[in-house]
């Protein structure tokens, strides 16, 4: 009974079975290009992550793919009451013939069906499922050789051996060293890759991770596949199919489930009061300040960032060497500061009469990304360079970053459509001469809900509610209008008046007429993952992975694309795409802010010299390292009382955690950082603060 029991649970859980193997030889073969150059620069954790999801999918392709080529052969060759592939002669036969039909299948489709632009989803899935049956069948059939080389050499013992463990790992060696020859013919790179390793230290590493992923998958689909056997004719190697599906099925409801806490837990988070500002602002000219009618709690954390730094008449005095003509005003409405789009638009109203917003010259209308962050590199500009004769305003529509807010874009949409609307109409009843000029702001999602206000409109549906500028940065790959304006001719665009650049170079190269028209502007970074990243991916090679001879400098030329290689790398350079480092400008992924000024002054079509424009991007950067200090400074209190209760805490149970609570680095307090930057003496709260960048990821 024992012996009966192990030989059980040995069946489940070795990896024996040869569509389980060929999910181990496919996974394998995925290993080096798991570690491809990208657009962006990955660190360890990120190059385990993607690594360790592509293995698991691989995998998940080799076993269904085998496992439904077995199904069929389990019939064809008569093995009705057979439980092992793997003892039964002739079920393994037929299962390589129909290996063998399956890699020519999907050899042809692929032929059938080779890509072209304009092609649907259908064709395209058509495409990658015939890719994934060759290569799933190809691995079954590798495995089917070695295990009737071992059955003829009567090695019998040897016949459930997971050849696919040593025969992925040299694959993927082979296939490593492929790759290391292209990057190092392509020249350097700050791009990640993978370090040199001996083989036995790469086997080791395949071997352990191939071993779980087998394990758990293989586990879960036999349980399925034995419970429905009970209910349902034929034995449990009939409904081992079903039971992969099931289980990738339940792997996705857990994730689900885990990420709706996710979720609550971000939005909690993202409805905190800072230290840094805890109080506040003192001005009446922003939301928030004395006499807002909208409530400071209700502003969340970023909006009570975007308005506590507003930029003060002194410092735009000292920054352009001209007297300043207004304070600047900013008005923000949080999720919580009404129930409905309907109400959150009319209170933005209201909030833009108070403050007399409509007397100004510009007035920016902002759609945020997906926390509700405004973007104060082009704010501060646009205030600098209007000498604080600016109205902004904006409204939130998601507590959470961007990539976890796509299902908060149809409300955004509608949202902005409405402000704009009750703006243009609010207007309409004032002189022309006493109008201010309407632009429009948006930053990666921000910048979708942005222009998804005038999808199937065109410019004329930007010129028809009187918009007279738009700039939009990062904009994400699912954006209708922009392929709509961007695309072929149409009626309702004057392709004239909109733009597409990956830096301001690009501008300053074109013809100075066409350069005068511009009017409505996209700053697109030819790296920038948010940009690029889609479900297409899973299934067609994208535009920017074309000929690797005319790529940018800025997408490696060794870059191949693969399914679903491409789609997880992407996927990691997204969240990469946002990374930046306080008061260093960069214009590469989704970091914009080094040319933002100036696009800023050319797209709005500012009166600002050389020479002020110079002084105000040197502000910008010192105010970002300025407010990143004062942040930091700041949160040190509140983390070292955690660290000393929590040092407490361990003492009680008998532990001390050393050095917990530490600041990360050096800096001083934000009395300190405010000396360092006489003209800007304080950022928020009590008149002091800042946000220090980006958050949304």
């Amino acid at each position: 009974m024992r012996g009966a029991t192990m030989s059980r649970l040995k069946d489940w859980l070795i990896p024996s079975g040869r569509a389980e193997q060929a999910g181990m030889f496919l996974a394998g073969a995925s290993v080096p290009y798991s570690f491809q150059r990208t657009l962006m620069h990955r660190n360890d954790l990120d190059q385990a992550l993607a690594t360790g999801i592509i293995m698991a999918l691989e995998y998940a392709i080799g076993a269904l793919v085998q496992d439904g080529v077995e199904v069929v052969a389990f019939h064809l060759s008569g093995a009705r009451e057979a439980t092992d592939e793997v003892k039964n002669h002739h079920w393994r036969q037929y299962a390589m013939l129909l290996d063998l039909a399956a890699i020519g299948m999907g050899l042809a489709l692929q032929a059938a069906l080779k890509q072209r632009e304009g092609e649907n989803m259908g064709r395209a899935a058509t495409r990658t499922a015939g890719a994934w049956i060759t290569t799933g069948a190809f691995a079954g059939l590798v495995t089917g050789a070695i295990q009737e080389a071992a059955e003829d050499l009567d090695l019998h013992r040897l016949r459930s051996f997971p050849y696919a463990l040593p025969g992925g790992v040299l694959l993927a060696v082979l296939l490593d060293e492929r790759r290391h020859r292209a990057e190092r013919a392509a020249g350097p790179s700050d791009i990640s890759r993978l370090r040199k390793v001996d083989a036995l230290g790469l086997a080791c590493l395949v071997s352990l991770a191939l071993a779980g992923i087998s394990t758990v998958e293989k586990v879960a689909a036999r349980s399925v596949a034995h419970a429905v056997s009970r209910f349902l004719p034929g034995p449990e190697r009939l409904w081992r199919p079903l039971g992969h599906a099931a289980a990738i099925a339940g792997m996705g409801r857990g994730i689900g489930e885990v990420m709706k806490g996710v979720y609550h837990s971000i939005e909690q988070m993202e409805a905190r009061v800072e230290p840094a500002f805890d109080a506040p602002p003192l001005s009446a000219a922003v939301s928030g300040g004395p006499g807002s009618l909208i409530p400071w709690d209700t502003l969340s954390k970023q909006g009570r960032r975007y308005v506590s730094t507003y930029l003060r008449t002194e410092w735009i005095e000292y920054v352009m060497g001209e007297p300043p003509a207004a304070d600047p005003i900013r008005v923000f409405v949080g999720l919580d500061s009404a129930p409905t789009e309907e109400e959150r638009v009319e209170l933005a109203m209201r909030e833009l009469e108070r403050t007399g917003a409509f007397d100004r010259s510009l007035l920016m209308v902002i759609s945020p990304t997906g926390t509700g962050y405004v973007n104060y590199v082009a704010v501060e500009a646009a205030e600098y360079m209007t000498r604080g004769d600016i109205t902004s305003v904006s409204h939130q529509y998601s507590k959470r970053p961007s990539v976890l807010s796509l299902d908060t874009v149809p409300e955004g949409r509608e949202q902005y459509r409405m402000l704009l609307e009750a703006i243009h109409a609010r207007l309409a009843q004032r002189p022309q001469a006493r109008r201010p000029r309407v632009v429009l702001f948006g930053e990666s999602l921000g910048a979708w809900t942005s222009e998804a206000a005038f999808d199937d409109e065109g410019t004329e549906g930007m010129l028809a509610l009187g918009v007279d500028r738009g700039l939009w940065i990062g904009t994400p790959y699912a954006t209708k209008w922009k392929d709509q304006v961007l695309g072929p001719p149409r009626p309702d665009v004057d392709r004239s008046l909109v733009g597409a650049f990956n830096d301001f170079g690009e501008v300053e190269a074109m013809d100075p007429d066409e350069r005068a028209r511009l009017r409505y502007v996209m700053i697109t970074h030819y790296n920038d993952a948010v940009a690029h990243f889609n479900s297409s991916l899973l299934f067609q090679r994208p535009d920017w992975l074309g000929d690797p001879a005319r790529r940018p400098p800025t997408v490696p030329a060794t870059e191949v694309y693969g399914s679903p290689t491409t789609f997880i790398l992407t996927l990691v350079d997204l969240k990469n795409a946002a990374n930046v480092v306080p008061g260093r400008f960069e214009a590469q992924g989704h970091d914009y802010r080094k040319d933002l000024a100036r696009f800023v002054r050319e797209v709005y079509a500012l009166d600002v010299t050389d020479e002020q424009l110079d002084h105000i991007e040197s502000a910008l950067r010192e105010s970002e390292t300025w407010r990143s200090e004062w942040i930091e400074a700041k949160d040190k209190p509140k983390k070292a009382g955690k660290a000393e209760k929590r040092k407490e805490e361990g003492g009680r149970h008998g532990k001390v955690t050393e050095g917990a609570g530490e600041p990360r680095d050096k800096a001083e307090n934000a009395g300190a950082a405010g000396k360092k930057q006489p003209r800007k003496p304080a950022g928020g709260g009590a008149e002091k603060g800042g946000e220090e960048k980006d958050e949304d990821g």
